[in-house]
């Protein structure tokens, strides 16, 4: 969606000079070296041009980890020029959910930190786009913990086995290797020792049905037992049911 903004050299939008938008109102951006960058397009190329962006968070304690490094600033003949956003220490804060990519049966898990930033309504310009979600990516690195025990008997395989596991480094998300023989699936134990985020996300392929995605879980954690109570086995037709699928980590 914003490639082919992304390769313009001149002025991104017309009408009044001196006026900023985003480029869209959502946008996925990689985490690197302390700094998170959101594309801005301005409506004229002629002079400097320097305007602030604020920044706001529903999570606890984001608007302390992440801060604005100051306003946006264009120099003379650019059309884009980008937000910069800085983080600091991100082990005070939950991330939002985990960000999820498939590859092949394996997954590509990285954390994702939700916020949103915002231009003033005298300098938006006549596109609109005054405000964007932003979510900070980063990726994570797995290395493996042994087996953990998987009891599905009221879940998608309506029985008991045991799973390859692996943890990110330095982070408490787990991925489980394939657990019902194809996709495999992650979830984060959030700071509070308690909670457990899962968002929906594949766990195999029905042959009539297509992708059948494990949506709207709730997940607990006791000792070393995490619960996922699936709210449904879902496709794009509708849904198999509820499940629970219970989850013994290696000691």
């Amino acid at each position: 969606m914003l490639s082919a903004c992304d390769k313009t050299d001149g002025a991104l939008y017309s009408g009044d000079s001196n006026k900023i938008s985003f480029l869209g109102s959502a946008i996925n951006v990689p985490m690197a070296e302390g700094v998170v960058s959101v594309p801005v397009g301005r409506t004229s190329t002629s002079g400097d041009l320097s305007v602030p962006i604020s920044l706001t968070a529903k999570g606890a304690g984001y608007t302390t980890a992440f801060t604005m490094a100051g306003p946006v600033k264009f120099e003379n003949g650019q059309g884009k020029s980008y937000a910069m956003v800085k983080y600091g220490d991100l082990s005070k804060i939950d991330p939002g959910s985990l960000a999820i990519t498939s590859k092949d049966k394996d997954i590509d898990v990285a954390l994702a930190f939700p916020f949103t930033l915002t231009i003033a309504d005298e300098a938006v310009s006549v596109s609109m786009e005054k405000e964007i979600n932003v979510s900070a990516t980063s990726a994570l690195v797995f290395e493996d913990k042994g087996m953990a025990d998987l009891n599905s008997t009221k879940g998608w395989g309506e029985d008991e086995s045991k799973v390859k596991i692996q943890k990110a480094k330095g982070v408490n998300v787990y991925k489980l290797i394939s657990p019902f023989g194809a996709n495999s699936i992650a979830f984060m134990i959030k700071s509070d020792g308690k909670a457990v985020i899962c968002p929906n996300q594949v766990i195999v392929n029905n042959a009539t049905y297509g992708p059948v995605s494990i949506s709207n879980v709730t997940g607990t954690i006791a000792g070393n037992v995490v619960t996922l109570n699936v709210g449904g086995y879902t496709v794009s037709a509708g849904s198999f049911g509820k499940g629970v699928e219970i989850i013994t980590l290696p000691k």
